[in-house]
């Protein structure tokens, strides 16, 4: 028994997180063109030479270039229909598959840590096909916490819609443990986690999500949370709302919505939420960067 509990679980559960390949039913439209967008197919590579897949349309000029990423075991299409909604409000989308996801490169996955050099390699991409317009991140779950990873690792990413966050690499995998099988986390987890950072060869600090936040004091962020997710519960992005610094970050907790179903439950007041946020960056835009101009941090928006 003993040998099950501080070997087996550990070992099998590193490789479970950074080996498995599902694919998880989409909601929702599974054609750009049946929304109406006109994409070009594009490929392009991450830094470690991951060949990476996506969608990709140009918006106004004026506007900046929305990147989207989303959860684990997903692909592009999960993101899809808010892509079609933003390409609505002139703005450029990129849509691509994570590594290890989709139709890009197979990969282990990091749970945001490698994952966020594709973030990187995808804001290269735009900003070679679309100089002089600013990109910002939009990602779900998985992708969320590549996304906020990310700003850490490529500077320059003007704003960042964070929808289900989770706090660090090492807090997921031990909430998950407790969650899905009732046991502390000590020793199993701790050990899984450990086993997992030598065979990937990172520090545990290049997932921690919550300090990528704090480093960034500048960065406008929508967080996103439902108040029925047991997974990442609206404690989560309360916490990461709280280590912002900017005074355009701002707080979405939507009623009634389990773990990345916020869209779903309320697409109006999601997307309205969303375009609210993002409509404040472009009126004090200028060729190079963001310049945010408000003199107070927004409240949150938080259900009642």
């Amino acid at each position: 028994m003993l040998f099950l509990l501080l070997v087996i679980l550990p070992v099998g559960g590193s490789f479970l997180i950074t080996n498995i390949r599902l694919r998880f039913p989409e909601s929702g439209a599974t054609n750009p063109e049946i929304l109406g967008l006109t994409v070009e197919s594009v490929e392009f590579t991450s830094a470690d030479g991951i060949p990476l897949k996506g969608w990709w349309q140009r918006g106004q000029e004026d506007r900046l270039n929305l990147i989207f990423a989303h959860g684990l075991n997903r692909s592009r299409l999960e993101l899809l229909e808010r892509a079609a909604a933003s390409v609505e409000h002139g703005y450029g989308v990129l849509l691509f598959d994570l590594r290890n996801h989709g139709e890009s490169g197979e990969a282990y996955t990091t749970l945001g840590i490698h994952e966020s050099r594709d973030i990187c390699a995808a804001k290269d991409f735009l900003e070679a096909r679309s100089k002089n317009q600013g990109v910002a991140l939009w990602g779900v779950s998985l992708g969320a916490a590549s996304a906020l990873l990310a700003t850490r690792r490529c500077p320059g990413i003007e704003a960042v819609i964070a929808d289900s966050s989770f706090l660090s690499f090492s807090e997921t995998i031990s909430d998950h443990f407790r969650l899905i099988l009732g046991l502390p986390s000590f020793p199993i987890a701790n050990l899984m986690i450990g086993l997992t950072r030598l065979r990937m060869g990172f520090a545990l600090a290049e997932g921690d999500v919550e300090s990528a936040v704090r480093k960034n004091p500048s960065l406008p962020i929508l967080f996103i949370a439902g108040d029925q997710d047991r997974r990442m519960p609206p404690n989560v992005a309360q916490q990461l709302y709280k280590a912002s610094a900017s005074s355009h970050s701002s707080l979405l907790i939507v009623e009634g919505a389990r773990h990345g179903r916020a869209y779903r439950v309320n697409p109006k007041r999601y997307l309205d939420s969303v375009f609210n946020f993002l409509g404040k960056l472009d009126p004090v835009r200028d060729s190079n960067t963001s310049r945010i101009n408000t003199s107070e941090r927004l409240p949150a928006p938080v259900s009642p």
